[in-house]
């Protein structure tokens, strides 16, 4: 534990000089280039770190709301049985179970109550399932599907015990999708960026290698992708964030153009002087 704690605090202030000193990047050319992905990485999971916690937090609720739920909407008695590919049940009414953005309706034998115009959600009946999302519409059959029997206790039941177990794997594996789509986003932005700097410092002749540029534009997306966390929802501002990371490009390129300036005048200033020569103000 006290060697990841200590990672964590080289990780925040290597962070720190990254979207402070301009002069952590005349040393970024002894990094290795896998330091720049796993720096990366970790902004990745720092993107990802308050969605997490919104995940989990929200979980018990949901698991909650789910439950209440079929114990308030679905009758007593209420018995659910698939056999040869085909649902039936004893309601004697549909269930419908409305959220804000979608509709589920399991019919009975004894209606057709579907999604109205322009409602999206799930209709299962007896033969198929169709759901509908837009001008996007499925239909699914049971073919295949095993035969089971159940009642609403034993539904409730396996909901209680279940659920909580589902929505936490489903919840992982959205969240490990997003990290790697975090982290993809963050590294083609940095082969972007760190293209545009490759190509600046060629213009003005402070040329370095491309694996340079790369890693300099890796750790200049620190700032950037902080203040793009910070300003999330805000539309008005969304745009800043991307302003600021071309700034550090450009705030790069200048300091090695001084640097490049200041070791020109140097070397002037020890070269040997012909007689008559006047030396370098």
């Amino acid at each position: 534990m006290k060697a990841f704690l200590d990672w964590i605090k080289r990780w925040l202030a290597t962070a720190y000089e990254a979207s402070t000193r301009v002069e952590f990047y005349r040393r970024v050319g002894d990094r290795k280039t896998g330091d720049a992905f796993g720096h990366l990485a970790m902004l990745a999971v720092v993107w990802t770190l308050p969605i997490t916690v919104m995940f989990f937090v929200g979980l018990r609720q949901v698991t909650r709301h789910l439950a209440e739920g079929l114990r308030d909407d679905i009758p007593p008695g209420t018995v659910f049985e698939m056999k040869k590919g085909v649902l039936t049940n004893n309601l004697q009414a549909p269930l419908v179970f409305r959220e804000r953005d979608a509709v589920v309706i399991i019919n009975t034998a004894t209606t057709t109550l579907a999604l109205e115009e322009g409602e999206d959600g799930v209709v299962i009946d007896s033969g198929t399932i169709v759901q509908q999302d837009g001008a996007k519409r499925e239909i699914m059959d049971y073919r295949g599907a095993p035969d089971f029997k159940f009642g609403r206790e034993e539904l409730l039941e396996n909901v209680r015990r279940w659920a909580p177990f589902a929505l936490f794997v489903v919840s992982l594996l959205v969240l490990v999708f997003m990290f790697l789509a975090f982290w993809a986003g963050m590294i083609l932005n940095a082969l972007l960026h760190g293209f545009a700097l490759w190509l600046l410092l060629k213009v003005i002749k402070r040329q370095r290698p491309w694996r340079w540029s790369f890693i300099a534009a890796a750790y200049a997306a620190t700032a950037s992708a902080i203040l793009r966390l910070a300003v999330q929802g805000i539309e008005r501002l969304s745009v800043l964030p991307d302003l600021l990371y071309w700034g550090f490009i450009a705030w790069i390129a200048y300091d090695a153009y001084k640097g490049g300036a200041h070791e020109r005048k140097e070397a002037a200033a020890d070269r040997p002087r012909t007689e008559g020569e006047s030396k370098p103000v």
